[in-house]
């Protein structure tokens, strides 16, 4: 037997979909985009990574495909995964892989990156998996385009070795500072763009059982000549007669084969089509159909269906339109629930609603959430010829399982079927009765929390007009937990015109993978156009993948907001990062580039030291498989401040300061002090000071740049009796982060980037005295303005008693 089973499917967590193909032995093997949140999921629903073989990506080739994979290869790593086979229909996969060289790095790892090409396969003794490559574009020209990126094949595949090596290497790794990694990668080595890869799983045949009694019959001898039997072979007795396997052998089974197919919009339809329309169906039992949010419900997509409306076959649809917009993260949105219920104006509650298409349901009827809409986008409603038992949702963890059949005798049997570890989805009402109404929280009730709540936001409304504002859209370290994010943290600082107008500049400090997930949960579709307006500055303090893999979606997600307008989106980040940016968008949308204003965090560093960055090796360079290090010079000009650029930021974001100096805890670390106008007709100031992740760091930070703080965002990732801990990996405990808002004489202190281990508010005995006015815990989708920071205080005592049931989870999990 064979399971299938979503991981994720399309809905505000994750945005896309991600198929898990496990066999009775646990192998295992991932189809679809892994996409941002896809490492959660699977931590959520205890998927473990120890037995998989090999991700097959799907679709068209952009950072909604694979922006989780970089943290879940590294999260399988540390699992003590040994080796990894990534495939995908175009070698482009390998300068996607290639383009994380400044921040992807294990030891360890053998990461395998394999071109499938039309009609290749991949075998193992579990499955068979045949790669269906479509073009987007006119064949001609893109099979000219990746003829082209072959020559650059070889580089890439070196830099990818260089960055899984599989020994130590004996100095501390700056792949910045190693002539094997700092390379030039030009465009050239992009390759194919406009095809999609889809796939056909089959599996391998049971041989018949095995009639012992038939054999003896027969007058076949125990021992070689059963293996022979056994194995298919023919025998010949001692007195001459031939007995056949078949004679012995009961009936060989098979497996139907499935689809997976991904169509990323409406103009690869067709090609599909033409593509499938002379497949043989007589074995095959699903089909997997993963359609973009481009791909219209309309006709043409049925006639496409109709193809496969024989009887036997299964179809699962995953699209924005027609798989629910359920809670991805229940634990994560308990964990909202009760605070919520503490604190009811500090959350949002998690949106679920949904618009639905009116086509898919008028053939194919379902119970939808009520509440739920529903959008046509045809005049006459459309007709399908798949029998409307066979049609089914794509949704996370409600899978099936495939037997064998005897072919021409047996019907193919599809089961329901799910992990021993999933849990049934809930309601946003079901998880609080289940889960918050047991704590007896005095004064809440499911109607003040949640249903006065559902389309209420408490971010930016009219009555916090001219408030700062806080959202910890994620609080946790180091890589997704059930119960919190990897950090990031928004400040919304309002700025009135001398005419009385209201602006808002909200600046985001880190962005951890799936932010925007995070975003969107919480903030509703009217409401986001004006939240990535507003967003004027992403800032990146240092280079780990817990701190920056969510940027590129925020990026691609405000160009979406701002195309029509002439803002322009600052981006201050390690100067490697920018590589890393300029790489990615040529790949993607390359328009986005001349509309961000990049500084480099070294540029913005107090006094007149400016460490120079070092130069790029060409890619020609790089092509042997030499591991012999050459020396790199230093590029003079980058000790040269864009003073003109700064300076326009400044002005354009009411600014009069930004400063960052060096952190104690990695190769280009930084923390930063900002110091805003709050208004054209007066002199009133806001200096904020976010520390990244850091040592306690008095003499640069807390006594330099960051002094007299309003704000300090300052990382307590471990209790105060974890000092040791904290010392080995260059973070700070909670102690020290007091003792730096003292020094720094911070009038209200934010902690967060907590360690994974603290589903609540960290034990703070032995804590020292804080000088500071108010002191706050920062929690997931927490908002908190200004001038009210100080109202946890009120709660402290429940916040240590309301997670009681997720630190069982949690002890249980480690055990």
């Amino acid at each position: 037997m064979y399971k299938l089973i979503p991981v994720t499917h399309p809905c505000l967590d994750t945005k896309q979909p991600l198929l898990l193909l496990q066999s009775d032995h646990g192998e295992k093997y991932f189809f679809g985009k892994v996409g941002e949140g896809s490492q959660r999921a699977c931590n959520e629903s205890k998927v473990k990574f120890g037995k998989l073989n090999g991700i097959f990506l799907t679709g068209e080739m952009d950072y909604s495909c694979i922006g989780g994979l970089p943290g879940l290869i590294l999260t399988a790593s540390d699992q003590g995964k040994k080796s990894i086979n990534l495939f995908y229909g175009s070698n482009i996969l390998d300068y996607v892989v290639s383009t994380w060289r400044y921040f992807v790095f294990r030891f360890g790892l053998d990461l395998k990156v394999s071109t499938l090409k039309q009609s290749e396969c991949y075998r193992d003794s579990s499955v068979t998996v045949k790669s269906i490559v479509v073009s987007g574009g006119p064949a001609s020209e893109e099979s000219e385009r990746h003829e082209q990126s072959l020559s650059f094949t070889k580089g890439l595949k070196n830099i990818i070795a260089r960055m899984f090596p599989e020994v130590s290497p004996t100095d501390e790794q700056d792949p910045s500072a190693n002539s094997l990694l700092n390379v030039d990668i030009p465009p050239e080595a992009i390759g194919a763009k406009q095809l999609t890869t889809s796939y056909e799983i089959s599996f391998p045949t049971i041989r018949g059982k095995f009639n012992v009694e038939e054999a003896k019959r027969l007058g076949v001898p125990k021992g070689k000549l059963y293996a022979e039997l056994t194995k298919g072979n023919s025998v010949t007795l001692e007195d001459g007669t031939v007995v056949k396997s078949e004679q012995v052998l009961s009936e060989t089974r098979n497996f139907g084969k499935i689809l997976v197919l991904d169509i990323p919009s409406n103009k690869y339809i067709p090609q599909f089509a033409d593509q499938f329309k002379e497949y043989p169906f007589e074995k095959l039992s699903a089909v997997y159909y993963f359609l973009g949010d481009e791909v219209s419900i309309t006709d043409d997509l049925f006639r496409f269906f109709d193809l496969f409306k024989d009887s036997q076959i299964h179809h699962y649809v995953s699209h924005p339109k027609i798989s629910p917009n359920s809670i991805a993260y229940e634990s994560a949105a308990i964990a909202t629930l009760k605070l919520k219920a503490l604190q009811v104006d500090s959350y949002n509650i998690p949106i679920t609603g949904r618009v639905y298409s009116r086509e898919f349901f008028h053939c194919f009827p379902a119970d939808l959430p009520a509440g739920s809409s529903l959008v046509q986008q045809q005049e006459s409603l459309p007709s399908c010829q798949v029998r409307k038992e066979n049609m089914h949702i794509f949704e996370k963890m409600k899978g099936i399982a495939i037997e064998p059949f005897v072919v021409g005798r047996e019907k193919m049997v599809l089961y329901e079927s799910q992990l021993a570890t999933a849990k049934p989805t809930s309601s946003v009402d079901e998880l609080y009765e289940t889960h918050v109404v047991p704590l007896s929280i005095e004064g809440t009730s499911l109607k003040r929390t949640v249903h006065e709540q559902l389309h209420i936001n408490n971010f930016d409304n009219d009555s916090k007009l001219n408030e700062i504002e806080i959202i910890t859209l994620g609080t946790g370290s180091a890589l997704p937990s059930k119960y919190r994010n990897v950090v990031s943290t928004l400040v919304k600082v309002p700025y009135t015109e001398s005419d009385g107008r209201v602006v808002n500049r909200s600046v985001i400090l880190d962005a951890g993978e799936n932010t925007l997930g995070t975003i969107h949960r919480m903030i509703a579709d009217t409401d986001v156009p004006k939240f990535f307006k507003d967003l004027k500055m992403i800032y990146l303090s240092h280079l780990h993948a817990d701190h920056h893999l969510g940027i590129v979606s925020l990026i691609k997600e405000w160009y979406k907001h701002n195309q029509s307008t002439i803002n322009s989106l600052y981006v201050i980040t390690p100067w490697q990062y920018n590589i890393f940016v300029r790489e990615w968008f040529t790949l993607e949308d390359a328009a986005i580039l001349s509309r961000i204003e990049y500084i480099s965090c070294e540029h913005l560093k107090a006094g007149a030291d400016i460490r120079k960055q070092t130069k790029p090796l060409p890619m020609d360079d790089n092509s042997n498989e030499s591991n012999k290090r050459r020396c790199l010079e230093y590029d003079e000009a980058s000790a040269i401040k864009d003073t003109s650029k700064t300076k326009k930021m400044m002005q354009d974001l009411r600014l009069i300061s930004f400063k960052t100096c060096p952190a104690i805890h990695c190769d280009w670390a930084y923390s930063n002090s900002i110091t805003f106008f709050r208004s054209a007709r007066s002199k009133e100031l806001f200096k904020v000071s976010y520390s990244g992740d850091t040592r306690p760091n008095f003499n640069l930070f807390a006594r330099g740049i960051g002094k007299n703080s309003d704000l300090l965002i300052h990382e307590a990732t471990l209790e105060n009796e974890l000092k040791a801990e904290a010392i080995k990996k260059r973070h700070s405990t909670i102690n020290e982060a007091i003792n730096v808002s003292n020094a720094m004489n911070a009038s209200k202190l934010l902690l967060t980037h907590f360690s994974q281990r603290y589903p609540k508010v960290p034990n703070t005995n032995q804590s020292i005295t804080l000088n500071a006015k108010e002191v706050c815990f920062a929690f997931d989708g927490m908002i908190v303005s200004f001038s009210e920071l100080g109202k946890q205080q009120d709660k402290i005592d429940l916040l240590g008693s309301i997670f009681i049931e997720e630190e069982k989870d949690s002890k249980n999990d480690e055990s």
